[in-house]
């Protein structure tokens, strides 16, 4: 439960900082929650920043809950990312294209994909290496003792 609410709070943080930014970014006159096509779906700039107040809420959620698996120590660091990786990746997409942060066809697809991949092979890498140098000071330290 705690899981859920940090991830929902920390999701709605995340997702209004960034629309915030955005705002000042476009020199926006009124608080912006997405893109102008996002929000033409709704009768209200109101109603379009709750739809994705909630949305927000539903990725920290994914990413907070999702975040379970790297508590699997019997899993390797790859098997880990490559589970987190598609659950986060089925789970996040739907809701990042519904809140309008790119169109649904094949080009942003691809490139968020892409993107979307780089940055998990950067989070594998960087594991690895703490891994490997967690063996190395856990062998040394057994080396020490002997």
């Amino acid at each position: 439960m705690n899981r859920s609410l940090f991830g929902i709070s920390t999701g709605v943080s995340i997702g209004f900082v960034i629309a915030l930014t955005f705002s000042f970014i476009y020199q926006s006159h009124n608080f912006v929650p997405s893109a102008p096509n996002f929000i033409a779906y709704f009768s209200s700039n109101t109603m379009a920043t709750a739809f994705s107040t909630i949305l927000w809420a539903g990725m920290g959620l994914v990413f907070s809950l999702s975040n379970m698996i790297f508590e699997r120590d019997q899993w390797s660091i790859t098997r880990q990312t490559v589970v987190h990786f598609g659950i986060t990746y089925v789970c996040f997409t739907p809701l990042a294209i519904l809140a309008g942060w790119f169109p649904l066809n094949a080009f942003w697809l691809i490139g968020y994909t892409i993107i979307y991949l780089l940055i998990y092979v950067s989070i594998w890498s960087a594991s690895m290496l703490i891994a490997k140098k967690k063996v190395q000071e856990l062998n040394r330290l057994i080396q020490k003792r002997k």
